[in-house]
């Protein structure tokens, strides 16, 4: 009796073991076959590690009939997964519906199950081949560290990952792994061919994979500073979208932001939208904070300082969205909004919250209601949306319909300046004598003090300009971009080290007293406003050539940027004067 128990189960065994070996799980007799996958790997700016498998499923029976279609990776990986998309390889804009965690037909494995449209069922129906794209992606598999080569420290970076899609099919399998700009690889075992395509290095290999492939596989490569790529989380990311009466779009955005690099990081680099303008920083205490526009990437833009190890750090973005692309007028009292605002958001904020304001007395017809929720004023509507764990790729086009009468531009400033007569009129009788100053102690900063700050400063600018001489070098082919790349390093990390002596100069001018610290108050924002007018004219001769703008329009908005420019350096020099004195 035993044995025959025995038997039975082994018997069970096998017959589930056989049931979950067939693809996805439905007959054991396969309708299709995977010709091929090309298995993408791109570990991308800020630790996300993308993964993106185009699939070619080809009938291999007349009058094939599915439905669907998994993929899949080994189970380990599934507490990094983080979201993935379908679509036709053809057309990216043909979306498919994707199931998660539906298994692949075998135990140990995280599955995603694609649905396919009629139009595909068809394809395959009729005998042709389609190829199927899924993009997954993934947190928290890449490590740093930092190691000393010929007495020069490098910033090193391994990622891990499946090498491999998991499926229920053998097949042949193209890896490639494309690693971030600037970074070099370091060879391993695997045997890739490393090729050099414009900044980045594409490493590739072919492999016959078996069914419910199970291997994982690892590459590292160094950065050629300790920004160009960083590993980081965004704990919160809060947008606000404010439309005033004249249809401008202001954006703020409050980040969260915590380091996961194993090395200091001096400057953090966020994309924004491509229109964007007026661009200004801000840290936590409302400071402006530093910022330029990548030499390459004109979405780009580099702010500092960054982060430490293990450091939590907030800051602030302010900008302006062109309204022309964004705020179309449909009647005479009628406005469409249409905003794409994570297209640039190459990141995953474990939370995610978006404000959108409307002009006061401004009626919402339309919007999305089943994310948003819409909250009222006395005067104003504004709607708000939270999400957790979001990603570019869940990047959807909102439309937002209102009526707006231009008479409401007006109510505001009327009723502000009442308010003001009425206020002055107070003050100007309660007023009595005037009140005497405050003393305000003064403490003499050494000479010394004040003339190494001015002489590292001096040198500071001028390791700048030859940043800037030598990108006009390259961008004219004088210089090879290699020889560009390491003459860019080299005086950034100048850059660098003077940037900390002078502060720590600062502070030791600023305990001098309040007029010293309104000297280096006044520095400090003009050199901003100076940074913020140089991003400016970039972004303005970018879009120039784009087409965006006109000839007139051009050189309108570069002779303002000029004059402000002017302005900032003249203050700066009579800040650097006085302190010589």
């Amino acid at each position: 009796m035993r044995k025959t128990t025995i038997l039975l189960l082994v018997g069970f065994l096998l017959a589930m073991s056989f049931s979950l070996s067939a693809p996805n799980g439905t007959c054991t007799t396969p309708q299709v076959q995977v010709d091929k996958v090309d298995h993408v790997i791109t570990p991308v700016y800020g630790g996300l590690l993308l993964i993106n498998d185009t699939i070619r499923i080809s009938p291999v029976i007349e009058n094939a009939i599915i439905e669907e279609f998994s993929i899949g990776f080994p189970l380990e990986y599934k507490a990094n997964f983080l979201f993935a998309i379908a679509y036709n390889a053809q057309d990216s804009s043909k979306q498919l519906d994707v199931n998660f965690d539906t298994g692949i037909g075998a135990i140990g494995y995280y599955g995603i199950t694609v649905s396919f449209s009629d139009e595909v069922s068809k394809l395959i129906y009729d005998g042709e081949s389609f190829d199927l794209t899924v993009v997954l992606v993934f947190s928290d598999l890449i490590q740093s560290s930092t190691r000393i080569i010929n007495a020069t420290e490098e910033y090193l970076f391994t990622a891990d990952f499946p090498l491999y899609p998991s499926l229920a099919y053998a097949t042949t399998c193209n890896v490639t792994i494309i690693l971030p700009e600037n970074t070099t690889f370091v060879p391993d075992d695997l045997p890739f061919t490393a090729t050099e395509e414009g900044e980045r290095y594409h490493l590739n290999y072919t492999k016959d994979i078996p069914s419910f492939a199970r291997v994982s596989g690892s590459v590292s490569f160094v950065s050629e500073s300790d920004y160009r790529f960083a590993c980081f989380a965004i704990d919160k990311l809060s947008r606000e979208v404010v439309v005033d009466a004249k249809g401008h779009i202001y954006v703020s955005e409050l980040i969260l932001m915590k380091s996961k690099t194993a090395f200091p990081i001096s400057k953090i680099r966020i994309r924004l939208p491509d229109d964007a303008e007026n661009v200004a920083a801000f840290n936590e205490r409302g400071d402006p904070l530093s910022l330029n526009i990548d030499a390459f990437e004109n979405d780009t833009y580099e702010i500092a300082p960054g982060l430490r190890i293990d450091e939590t750090k907030s800051f602030r973005l302010n900008y302006r969205l062109d309204m022309r692309s964004t705020l179309f007028k449909a009647e005479a009292k009628s406005y469409k909004l249409n905003l794409s605002l994570l297209e640039n958001l190459q990141m995953a904020p474990k939370t995610f919250t978006l404000k959108i304001v409307f002009p006061e007395g401004a009626d919402l017809q339309s919007f999305p209601q089943q994310i948003f929720n819409i909250e009222k004023d006395i005067f104003q509507e504004s709607i708000t949306l939270s999400l957790s764990n979001i990603t570019w790729l869940q990047n959807d086009a909102w439309s937002f319909t209102y009526t707006y009468s231009i008479f409401w531009a007006s109510f505001r400033p009327t009723l502000w300046a009442t308010t003001i007569v009425i206020i002055g009129f107070v003050v100007a009788f309660a007023w009595q004598r005037p009140r005497a100053p405050k003393p305000v102690s003064i403490v003499l900063v050494p000479r010394k003090i004040l003339d190494e700050f001015v002489e590292i400063y001096e040198e500071r600018k001028r390791t700048r300009s030859k940043i800037e001489a030598t990108k006009q070098q390259a961008k004219k082919g004088k210089i090879s971009r290699r020889r560009y790349k390491i003459r860019r390093t080299t005086l950034e990390n100048q850059v660098s080290t003077l940037t900390k002596k002078l502060e720590v100069l600062r502070h030791r001018v600023i305990s001098g007293g309040a007029k010293y610290a309104d000297t280096m108050r006044q520095l400090e924002v003009a050199e901003v406003e100076l940074e913020n007018i140089e991003a400016d004219i970039k972004r303005i001769e970018v879009r120039f050539k784009r087409g965006g703008i006109s000839a007139q329009t051009y050189r309108r908005l570069l002779e303002d940027d000029l004059r402000r420019q002017e302005r900032a350096r003249t203050t700066i020099d009579g800040v650097l004067l006085r302190l010589r004195e």
